[in-house]
């Protein structure tokens, strides 16, 4: 039995901007009838590449990627809020 649907994001990000609202407005895109019509999306996993020293924001809690690559296990935070403190280009997979 799955756990999780997964979903991926690539491409710039803008400073601030929380990216959230952007994956779960996808998400139904590709899923018209998606439970996510009527629940937010509450990320279970994640898996973020992007330069290293990049700072982002999980939930108000702010990260510094030590590598050009940051993941959280499954079920460790259900991440509600995802914001990058600068512009830059990611690639994003994560688990709902």
């Amino acid at each position: 039995m799955a756990v999780g649907i997964a979903g991926s994001y690539f491409g710039s990000v803008e400073a601030n901007i929380d990216l959230i609202p952007i994956f779960k407005e996808n998400e139904i895109k590709k899923h018209p009838k998606s439970f996510l019509r009527f629940s937010p999306l509450v990320v279970k996993k994640i898996a973020i590449a992007a330069p290293s020293a990049t700072k982002l924001m999980i939930n108000g809690i702010e990260f510094l990627m030590p590598a050009n690559s940051f993941e959280l296990a499954y079920g460790l935070v259900d991440i509600e809020s995802l914001k990058f403190c600068e512009n830059t280009s990611v690639t994003i997979t994560y688990i709902y």
